[in-house]
């Protein structure tokens, strides 16, 4: 699923209420509706929407009841900064060796003499896992930090040996990620044939170079060649 197609949907109410009451158990629709006040009919539509995407799905219990959960482990990271804007998903299977499926009376049937000890090491896993997604969250942090600056320290250099306003974005773009001429032109709205000539002069005075990958030219940064020879 495209990032951006999260974001639409999220961007709902009762849909980020509707998934908030399913990360807690699954649900069914006169249920969802009770403890949202909201209408069975939006319901459903909201509910439609969210398997259509792929986000939930539903299974039908003995009574016919239809029972709503969330499908897989999603994150969702929006990156913002000076510099940088970006939007990214990324799903795993649930792990089927701690998911308990629930019958239709929302129970499981486990043995009540193991029940506070596979409690006791669920909970446990649960908290060594919380810690380690803090501890992600905090690196990914310092690690924004750290490219805003190095950001801000490139663009001074870029304005200095950019002679035109299209060759400072350019070289902007470039320090991001290796592009092509065609994903140039598009990203700036420019004619390919100007992309290039802005391309090329920079190359000359030796700034950027190009990679071959795919039959096609990608350009980035010049990289620093590291003297690998024999000092005299």
């Amino acid at each position: 699923m495209e990032p951006t197609q999260v974001l639409d949907i999220l961007g709902n109410k009762n849909r980020r209420k509707i998934l908030q009451l399913l990360s807690n158990r699954p649900c069914y629709v006169s249920e969802i509706s009770g403890r949202l006040g909201v209408g069975p009919k939006a319901i459903i539509s909201h509910l439609g929407l969210l398997e259509e995407t792929g986000l939930i799905e539903c299974r039908v219990d003995e009574q016919r009841r239809k029972y709503f959960n969330i499908v897989d482990n999603m994150r969702l990271e929006v990156s913002l900064s000076p510099h940088s804007y970006a939007v990214s998903v990324h799903t795993s299977p649930v792990n089927t060796e701690y998911h308990l499926k629930q019958d239709h009376n929302a129970t499981v049937e486990v043995q009540k003499v193991h029940a506070a000890s596979v409690l006791a090491e669920l909970n446990l896993e649960i908290r060594k896992t919380k810690n380690k997604q803090e501890e992600l969250t905090r690196k990914q942090q310092e690690l924004q930090v750290v490219f805003t600056e190095l950001m801000d320290i490139c663009m001074d250099a870029v304005i200095k040996i950019a002679d035109t306003p299209l060759q400072v974005e350019i070289l902007y773009a470039l320090l991001k990620k290796e592009h092509s001429i065609a994903s140039l032109s598009y990203i700036f709205t420019t004619h390919p044939s100007l992309i290039s000539v802005q391309v090329l002069d920079m190359a000359k005075k030796g700034f950027i170079e190009y990679t071959i990958r795919d039959n096609q030219q990608y350009w980035k940064i010049l990289e620093t060649k590291s003297d690998t020879g024999n000092e005299q």
